[in-house]
């Protein structure tokens, strides 16, 4: 079993799983892994770890970028919303925001400002409205195809909406929105110009959680990297959360540790270390 030595967390502890962001952390600037990244992934699974990616992407946009490492089987994906089984290419768990409060915060953020925009996944597809489209087509290269014409009804699952406004964005557009939902909905940015939103708690921690009680992983075995707002729950609950440099104020602020960035292939460069010292 490989262990963390030294000041960096406890002596000797045990890392039975890693889980990591893409985009800012675990890929690098041009949102693909490098060949350090892979090699250092495949030598951790080979030591006995389990790596999972914990991403915003939908699994259409991230299950392609992940094939090159070959050994990560498990992917969860939407901000905590699924998990996905690589080898089989299954979701095998959806954690979808209930029809109703689907329908209320559609309904309410429209009254506020009828000015915001939609993006939508579910278990039938992907769409989002017309005033999406300047979005959409930035983002073309996320591998989301526009599937679903209609918004959202009940017998969707909906895993993740997404909202844009022409005059703010980000971490202001966030801070505007929550006391306009009704529901303790999760609500968060990745630094691009939308927000993301997840059913009540729904969110990465939350479902790496459920991944640790089924191969009965314990928290205080778990490293967790990230690098904005919707990785922060995970860095405060991992039993090591790790920061990129590059990242946010708030992934800082909940991590233990803050290393370089994704352009350094930093997060390879701490599993090197850790194999290396373990």
């Amino acid at each position: 079993m490989v262990r963390i030595s030294g000041d960096s967390l406890s002596a000797n502890q045990p890392v039975r799983l890693i889980a990591s962001d893409l985009d800012g952390t675990l890929f690098g600037p041009d949102h693909q892994l490098t060949p350090r990244t892979v090699a250092a992934v495949q030598a951790a699974v080979g030591a006995g770890i389990h790596v999972v990616a914990a991403t915003g992407r939908s699994t259409t946009s991230a299950v392609p970028r992940l094939a090159p490492a070959e050994v990560i089987d498990t992917a969860v994906c939407s901000n905590g919303s699924l998990i996905h089984d690589l080898p089989t290419a299954t979701t095998t768990d959806r954690f979808p925001i209930a029809p109703v409060m689907v329908d209320r915060l559609l309904a309410s953020l429209s009254a506020a400002d009828d000015r915001f925009a939609f993006c939508w996944e579910t278990d039938h597809g992907n769409g989002w409205d017309d005033a999406f489209d300047n979005i959409a087509s930035i983002h073309a290269d996320l591998g989301d195809e526009r599937g679903l014409e209609r918004r959202p009804i009940a017998s969707d699952h909906t895993t993740k909406i997404m909202v844009c406004h022409p005059e703010i964005t980000q971490d202001e557009l966030r801070e505007f929105l929550v006391p306009l939902i009704a529901d303790p909905l999760t609500v968060s940015t990745s630094g691009v110009e939308f927000v993301e939103i997840t059913g009540v708690g729904v969110d990465k921690s939350a479902a790496i959680a459920e991944l640790c009680t089924r191969w009965d992983i314990e928290r205080s075995e778990v490293v967790a990297f990230g690098d904005n707002h919707n990785d922060a729950a995970l860095l405060a609950w991992a039993g090591y959360g790790i920061a990129m440099s590059n990242g946010s104020d708030t992934a800082r602020a909940a991590a233990d540790d803050v290393i370089g960035t994704n352009a350094d292939d930093a997060v390879a460069r701490w599993i090197e270390d850790l194999l290396s010292n373990g």
